[in-house]
Parts: C-alpha cells; structure tokens; sequence
C-alpha cells in the first residue's frame, strides 16, 4: 500500500519526567502578597526564596528557590495546604509537558502599544537583482507594493539572545529579559530585524539601507538568555512584547525542549489578549535537528509534537528554495541536504536560501536556513496586517495559509545524501505536506484577500491580476472608487472570508461577470436584476455578521440602492451596464467561446464532434 504522506517520524524523546531542581514558578489565579506564599513554604523550608516575576492580570507568576522541596509537586502540596489558589507549579530549569489549569482572560486588561511609536508610510523602490529574488513572485513572497504597501503602522518584536550589529538597525527599543545586556558576538537578532523589517546602513561603512519586506514596519528587539537550562525567559519575553504592543513576535533563537505551562500562558495572552484583543501572531522557525534517534539510522528531521513550534497557536514556518520547494543544500561530499525539520505542525514555507547578507557592502548572499524564513513570513504578515488592521489572528493565519502556494517538487544537481531526508513524497488532499505545509506564502494573494471584498473575491478563483487591476480602479477617481468606503471594504473582506454561503455567491457573481466581459450579447443573454439579487443576498448575509455602526450604515444604503434601481428595468440595466464596464475594464475585452463555437459549426461540425483543425 502506498503511503506518500509518510517519512522517518522519529522525534529525539528529549522530553521525560521532570528531574529534581531548586529553581521553579508559581502561577496562582490572582494577584497574591509574595510573602503569603514564602511563609506557606516556609513551614517545609526555611530557606526558600521567593520574588515576584510577572504581575498582569491573568498572569501571576513567583519564582521560589528551593532546596527542601524538590519537584513542583511538594510546592504545589505545601501552599495548598495554606490555603492558596495554586494553578501550577512548574520548573524554570527544563521544560515540561504538563499542564496548568486554564487561563482564564474574561476580565483581563488587553494589550495595547506603550510608548512604541510606529512609522509613516514611504516611497519604497524594490530594486530588482539576484539578492532581492526573496521579494518576488517567482520563488519569493510576491511583494508588490502597490498591493502590500510596506508595513507602515504595524510593529514587530524579534526574540532572539544575541545583539551584533545592531547599530545598523532602526530599534525603536532594544529591550533585555532576564539579563543586563546581550552577547555581541553574533548577528543572527539583527539579521532577523533586517530581513523582516530592513537597516538603516551605517555611513561609516559604507553600506546603504536594507529594505525587507516590510521596510516601514517599527521593530523591537528582546533579548533573552542562552535558553539551555532557562524555559523562563522566553515567555516572559513573549508577554512582554505583546503586553508592550507587538502585532507579531518571531521568536528565531533556539526554542526546543522549552515547552512549560509557562509557554501556554504566554501564547494564550498573545492570541486571546495581543493586539486590543485581536490576537498577536507569534512566528517559529521549524528548526533543524540531524541527530539519529534510537532505533534510527536516519537524521531525525523532525518537529518533535511537544516542541514550541508545534503549538497551535504559532505559525511554525519551513524554508524554501529559490524555486518555491524545500531547501536543499549540498554538503562538502557534493550530496544534497534539506535544512529543516518536518512534521504535522509546519503551517507554511518562505524563503531561507541564497538570501542577502543585510550587512554587507556588496551584494553577498548566504543559508537564511528555517529562522531567516520564520523572519520573511513575519514580514508578510505584517504587511497583511497594514493592509487590514482590524482582522483576528486566527483570520490572519487562515489568509497566510489558504493563500499559499504550493511547493515545487524538490531540484538538486547532486545526489540526495540520503533519500529518506526528502520524505515525504506528497502531501495530503487538503494541500498540506509536512515539509512546507501549505506552500510557501504569498504577500500579494494574502494582501488582494483582505484589502477589498472584490478583490479577495477575484484572488480566490486565481484571478490576481483581475484583482490587481481592480483595486487600480478603486485607486482611481471614478464611480468604482465612489461605490463605497475603504473602512467598508475592509470589513466586508473579513466577514466575507467567515461566511461560506455569502463568498460562494460573490464567487457566483465574479465567475458570471468573467463570463459576459465585453460580450454585450451575453450580458442580454440574463435576465435584468439577476445580478443585484446576487449582490442583494451577499448584503443581506453581510449585514447578519454584526457590523459596526459606521458600516452597517453603509451597507444599509448599498442595500437600498440596490432595491431602488429593482422598481424599473432602465434602472436595473443601468446599474448592471455599470458593473459590465467594470468587468470588461478587469478582464478587457474577449472574443466568446461560443462565437468560434458557431464559426465551427458553420463549417460543418457538430458538438459532439468539433473539427479542431479549425
């Protein structure tokens, strides 16, 4: 029997019982006086310590030193026994499977910016050339401008534990976790800042601006210790950023085995309280482990369940090659590699080969591996974010998804070093594999779905350029642009993408207008008013899905218009002639299929047996 989905799914099993430590966190359902808990515990050890480490609402976190009470158990037991409301006791040493009792965000405060400014829109000049391909439609994310702007109003937080270069860098902060300052030694936090967001160049060097893919989008950078025996600041970080205002945090350090209930919390505040209460996107890279596991004579390559990446609530994103497939790399041996690891947690791929050096005089380009990709897919993300502001992260992740492309099959001059580092060999119906889940993303096709309810519409039946033209029209003075507001068209977007019956029929309609562009003959062909009773019903449906005052309004009078011009045939083929020119405008002008049908048939063929030397 085959099975295309299936490859070396063996995780490394570096998770286990928690080991005896000293150092763990108590989360406790409300705000508590430290020293309530510190005399609990003293009872069973009184030499613990205790300090408060996070205080907002709902989180309540207290690190406790310990060397009597050595598993979270005891502590757990101890301040029960007290009295107090304990969610979890965990470990601040190594990570955990276990779970906390569910957080609880009814009455909490959401997020909002403090004191992050953000940036003006600018004039941005993508110029073309071999280190620049990670912006383009072939193999890139498809930035085009003129649809995806450039970030402007939006804010990242990078998470990373290493700040060189960052003197090259337009920080509106440069914030440390858990630590006084960051090592220099290494440019990877920069680096994920310039890729995403872009440089300032330094005049001293000599080197010009790096634009990224999102160049006016406002950056901070948190840095976090070396994680090796610390599941604490990363988390906290994660809070932080989100609690200071970040519409997506990238978190590109090494992160596995950091799995807690801390990291629950931390991502449950991001999706359910980050951005005013509509969720802050929280981006992983893949990662990349080659060791063997027991039992295995293969490179493990594999995004182990329990790994942070693997949360539902991250987009977990995989690199790709210049030709839109898994990154592959060839060794000193000449035998081709892949960079990442697999698994059913990878939601998407982005670029992360021969991408450019961001600090470099010339042009030079190098392996951006799964954590320069987890910085480009952030990038996207932001500029979808500027396009619509107001949508959900769970709307977000849907669009970067369902708008992906699909991946080319994989390309290497060299032999595969081993064949099973290339499993598996497809992927399932709903077009997800595990090496780069649902394509690699799209910032044109995401951008074009959330701009405009037509334009999200036309990108879904692979008509981008149809939707690229229209939204040049919407940009133009004219009755298309006067037909309703940009606030407007940005909500419908959402609600569209959340009713499948309303984007069925504005598929129906988009198909039917395709269809008759610049065929007058087929436009009489319908009946008169069939059109604006399919806009009628997409209204109605819309108008279900709980608008705000200011919308509802405006759909309110889309609607009447709509019925007005139903009370007299002139009327209704005015307003339906008006929707035909646009369309011919969109598509141009075509020759029908049918009329070369006819021109067949009067040569002397029948349906059922067309002449196709015609």
């Amino acid at each position: 029997m085959t099975r295309p989905w299936d490859f070396e799914y063996r995780a490394l099993g570096r998770y286990g019982d928690p080991a005896p430590g000293n150092h763990f966190v108590v989360a406790t359902r409300d705000s508590t006086d430290p020293e309530v808990l510190a005399r609990a515990l003293r009872r069973v050890d009184p030499g613990v310590r205790l300090e408060s480490v996070l205080v907002r609402a709902p989180l309540f976190w207290y690190r406790v030193q310990t060397e009597s009470l050595r598993v979270a158990p005891d502590l757990g037991d101890a301040l029960g026994a007290a009295g107090c409301h304990v969610r979890y006791v965990t470990s601040t040493e190594q990570g955990s499977m276990s779970l906390g009792a569910r957080l609880d965000v009814s009455l909490a405060p959401v997020a909002t910016p403090r004191d992050w400014h953000v940036r003006e829109p600018s004039a941005v000049h993508d110029v073309p050339g071999s280190d620049r391909w990670f912006l383009d439609e072939h193999g890139g994310v498809g930035a085009k401008r003129a649809v995806c702007g450039t970030g402007a109003g939006t804010r990242l937080a990078v998470i990373d534990d290493v700040a060189g270069d960052v003197d090259a860098l337009e920080l509106d902060a440069e914030v440390c976790i858990g630590q006084a300052s960051a090592p220099k030694g290494s440019s990877h936090g920069a680096m994920m800042v310039a890729w995403s967001v872009g440089t300032r160049g330094r005049p001293s060097d000599d080197v010009a601006p790096f634009r990224g893919v999102a160049p006016d989008a406002s950056p901070r950078l948190y840095l976090i210790p070396k994680p090796a025996g610390d599941v604490l600041s990363l988390p906290l970080a994660i809070v932080r950023a989100v609690d200071d205002g970040a519409d997506v945090v990238v978190c590109a350090t090494y992160v596995e085995t950091t799995t807690s209930p801390l990291l629950d919390d931390a991502l449950e505040v991001a999706v359910r309280l980050g951005r005013e209460g509509r969720g802050a996107l929280v981006v992983f890279p893949t990662g990349r482990e080659v060791s063997s596991p027991n039992g295995s004579v293969h490179a493990s390559l594999t995004l182990e369940l329990g790994d942070p990446a693997s949360d539902p609530r991250v987009l977990c994103v995989a690199p790709s090659s210049r030709n839109g497939g898994w990154f592959l790399w060839t060794d000193k041996n000449g035998l081709a590699r892949p960079f990442a690891n697999r698994g059913p947690s990878v939601r998407v791929a982005a670029p992360g080969d021969d991408m450019a050096y961001p600090f470099a005089k010339r042009p030079r380009l190098g392996h951006a591996e799964s954590s320069g990709a987890s910085a480009i897919a952030a990038g996207v993300a932001l500029l979808v974010l500027a396009t619509n502001p107001d949508l959900r992260v769970d709307d977000l992740v849907s669009v970067l998804t369902r708008s992906a492309r699909r991946p080319e099959p994989e390309v290497s001059d060299a032999p595969f070093a081993d064949v099973a580092d290339v499993l598996p060999l497809a992927g399932d119906a709903d077009g997800h594999d595990a090496k780069c889940g649902y394509g690699r993303v799209s910032a044109l096709a995401a951008c074009l779905s959330v701009a405009d309810p037509v334009a999200s519409t036309l990108a879904s039946l692979g008509e981008e350029l149809a939707a690229e033209r229209y939204l040049e029209l919407r940009a133009e003075p004219g009755p298309v642009r006067s037909a309703y507001s940009p606030t407007w068209a940005r909500w419908a977007a959402r609600a569209l993408r959340r009713d499948e019956l309303a984007a069925q029929a504005a598929a129906t309609l988009a198909r039917h207008l395709r269809l008759i562009a610049g065929s007058e003959g087929r436009l009489r062909a319908h009946a008169s008013g069939a059109m604006i009773r399919a806009l009628v019903f997409v209204l109605d449906r819309l108008a279900d899905a709980g608008p705000p005052p200011a919308v509802r309004d405006e759909l309110e009078a889309l609607r009447r218009r709509c019925l007005d011009t139903g009370r007299g045939l002139d009327q209704r083929t005015n307003l339906e002639n008006a929707w035909f020119q646009t369309a011919s405008e969109v598509w141009g002008s075509h020759t029908p299929a049918h009329e070369h049908t006819e021109t067949r048939e009067r040569r002397g063929s029948s349906v059922g047996g067309l002449d196709h030397s015609a």
